[in-house]
Formats: C-alpha cells, sequence, structure tokens
C-alpha cells in the first residue's frame, strides 16, 4: 500500500513576518484537506524571540526542541526521522531542515521559501539540495536565477503571498490627529528606536499626531523610557491576528524605518486595513508594494523625509484619503489570501514532477557533529567552549 503525501513545513518556532506568512498560506488555502499537512516548529534553546501564541487548528503539529550546542548530526536525524518517509514536499527556509531533508534518505521534494537576502545566500549555500525556490519579491526570485542559473532557471517562482481581507474600508476618524503606528519586532533592525526623533521633528513643525507601537522585543523597556514624557503613546501587545487587524483598522500611517527586509507582512496588514506605509526605500518587496499612490520610500535613515511625507498627509485629508484606499483596493485585487496561498500549493502539488532526480552538494560540519560521538560529550564540550 502507497502512502498518502503529506506536506511537511518547517519553520522557527518565534514570533515575526515569517510565521505569520507560513500561518497565512496554510490557513488561507482550499486545495489539501488539514490531515495531509504537517508542521514541525523548530524551538532553538539559544533563541530568546517570543514563542508563538497562534497555532493551526487541525493540522498536526509538533515542536522540535533542540540546541546549537547539540552534536548536528543527531539533531538532523531526529528531524529527518520527524519529516517522515511518504511521498509529497518539504516547504522550510531553515537550513537545518534542508540539510535533514538531504541527509536522511527523505524522498520528498525540497522548496526554499525566500523572504529576504540571508535566505537567497542560504540557497546559494545549498545548492541541489534545494529542488524549488520561491520567492515573494520578483528581486529575489532575481537574484537567486542571477547566481545560479544552471541550477535554478527553471526553479525559482515569483509568488506574491495574500493576507486577510476586510468586507469593507474600516472607519478612520476624520478632523483628529493623525494615527502613527509601528509594527514589528521591537529592535534596532526595525528601525523602532529612531521613532521618537519623528515624533520630536513633528512636534517642531507644529504637527500633532498620536502613535500606536505594536510588537514585542529588546527594546520593549529602552522603548518606554524614551518615550515616558510623551502621552500621544499607546504599546500593545496584540496576542492573535485578529486582534492586530483591530488596531490596525484605526490607524491611518505605518511608520517603517527598517533596515533589512524581503516582503514585510506587516506592510500587506497595513495596507488591508487601508494604513498608508512611508518606510526606508530598500530593493524587495518594499519596492513592489509602494508605489506613488499607495507609499512612500525614504533615503535610508533620512529621518527627516519621514517627517515631510507625515506633514503633507496631515495638511491635505483629501489625499491621505485617496491612498488608504488605494492600498484597500490593491490587497483585495492582488494580495487576496485564498487566491494567493492556493497559488503556492499549486506548486507544491507538483512535487513529483520537480524533485530532482540527483543531488549532489552537502555542507560542510564540524568535527564534533559526527554519528560517533555522544550527544551529552558534545554539548559538554561546547558549553565549556562557549558558555
Amino acid at each position: 500500500m502507497i502512502s498518502e503525501e503529506k506536506y511537511v513545513f518547517i519553520f522557527l518556532n518565534a514570533m515575526g513576518g515569517v510565521p505569520s506568512f507560513y500561518q497565512n498560506i496554510i490557513g488561507g488555502q482550499q486545495l489539501i484537506p488539514k490531515h495531509k499537512i504537517k508542521v514541525i516548529l523548530l524551538d532553538n534553546e539559544e533563541d530568546d524571540r517570543p514563542k508563538l501564541t497562534e497555532f493551526f487548528p487541525g493540522i498536526e503539529t509538533i515542536t522540535f526542541r533542540f540546541s546549537g550546542k547539540q552534536n548536528q548530526y543527531f539533531v538532523r536525524k531526529k528531524l529527518g526521522a520527524l519529516i517522515g518517509s511518504e511521498p509529497g514536499a518539504v516547504i522550510t527556509d531553515n537550513v537545518l531542515a534542508l540539510q535533514a531533508a538531504s541527509e536522511t534518505g527523505n524522498q520528498k521534494t525540497v522548496f526554499h521559501l525566500l523572504h529576504d537576502y540571508f535566505y537567497v545566500n542560504q540557497n546559494v549555500q545549498c545548492g541541489d539540495m534545494i529542488d524549488v525556490a520561491i520567492a515573494h519579491s520578483s528581486f529575489f526570485a532575481d537574484a537567486v536565477f542571477a547566481s545560479s542559473p544552471r541550477l535554478f532557471a527553471d526553479r525559482v517562482f515569483y509568488i506574491p503571498y495574500g493576507v486577510k481581507q476586510l468586507s469593507s474600508f474600516p472607519v478612520k476618524k476624520k478632523d483628529s490627529p493623525l494615527q502613527l503606528v509601528f509594527l514589528g519586532r521591537l529592535s534596532e533592525g526595525k528601525g523602532v528606536n529612531r521613532l521618537i526623533e519623528i515624533e520630536e521633528g513633528l512636534k517642531k513643525m507644529q504637527v500633532n499626531v498620536e502613535w500606536t507601537i505594536i510588537g514585542k522585543g529588546p527594546l520593549k523597556e529602552k522603548l518606554k523610557e524614551q518615550w515616558k514624557s510623551k502621552s500621544n503613546i499607546t504599546f500593545k501587545e496584540p496576542d492573535t491576528s485578529n486582534d492586530v487587524y483591530n488596531i490596525l483598522a484605526a490607524q491611518d500611517i505605518f511608520i517603517f524605518p527598517t533596515l533589512f527586509e524581503g516582503t514585510p507582512v506587516s506592510i500587506l496588514e497595513c495596507m488591508a486595513n487601508g494604513v498608508i506605509t512611508i518606510a526606508n526605500d530598500l530593493p524587495g518587496g518594499i519596492r513592489d508594494l509602494l508605489k506613488k499612490d499607495t507609499g512612500f520610500t525614504c533615503k535610508t535613515n533620512d529621518i527627516s523625509s519621514f517627517m515631510q511625507h507625515i506633514a503633507a498627509l496631515d495638511k491635505d485629508r483629501n489625499k491621505l484619503k485617496e491612498m488608504q484606499e488605494n492600498c484597500f483596493a490593491l490587497t483585495q485585487k492582488q494580495y487576496e489570501l485564498t487566491a494567493n496561498a492556493n497559488n503556492y500549493f499549486k506548486l507544491f502539488m507538483n512535487y513529483k514532477q520537480m524533485r530532482r532526480p540527483v543531488k549532489t552538494n552537502v555542507l560542510p560540519s564540524s568535527k564534533l557533529d559526527n554519528r560517533w560521538l555522544p550527544g551529552g560529550i558534545v554539548k559538554f564540550l561546547r558549553t565549556l567552549r562557549f558558555g
């Protein structure tokens, strides 16, 4: 009897845009029954980021706990066993998962998801261990093709992803201070520490606004200290995507001075709620999404440009409303959740034709990561060395 196919998704158990992407395509698709899908959450002991609070109802979900100090040979072997021997697909953005799928005799077709340039480098490193590469930004799909045309000329795809849509345009406050929002991890890389500069600059320009900062992260306490003298700020840590949407519906402009991005889920979620984005001009999904009628891009680290765009929209509320409606309409037309999630699964379902007949690449491994050294000894030695 032939085993039923299985679609195995493997990604880190850490809150952020990447798990939101997986949640959207898994929960939004309508082509594969739930019992054919498995989710493996990689729970790294050394990763101190907040863990996921939303999971996958009705879908087999396994939390795989491991440490980077362990003997990685055995870690990969255990993960490979969880992947299973059924036909089907492995969908991941993680090197550990790519290695486990490649080294343990797994026969599933391996789909590598690329979110930003970090994953392009990962793709180059792994080579033909990967059967298919998929990017949700045209820029990163082109980068993979350009870096390895022999391996990925007909094996890299650009598929936009989708987000939940509202049934109608949300009600916004009129004739009140602009509602500015930040949505993302509270870290320097996301630029959240620079919001206070924008606030101070707007005050000097006599532009009154109200701020909402949504997220968790290492700068949480520092930010609260930065803003302690301000009465126009609210910090939010919503537990579910529905809670996030309820907050976003009342916002006007998403302020996003991030320094490193692929295609931010946060921008699409804001646009779906009629929220204009002002962001740093970074190659990738930001340029795909933010055109002159849906948002603004600023020269990196040019905080004054953020202020100027905010002030202009504060002065021209008709322009503000027009752009908000454009954002809402664009997501309704091009980024609808079910349609785009189905596009991903149509490709996954083609796993038989997309599997490479031969795979040759093997990543270099530490001398400690081999079958002869007990895992406990390896972890002890690495703990001595790295603490």
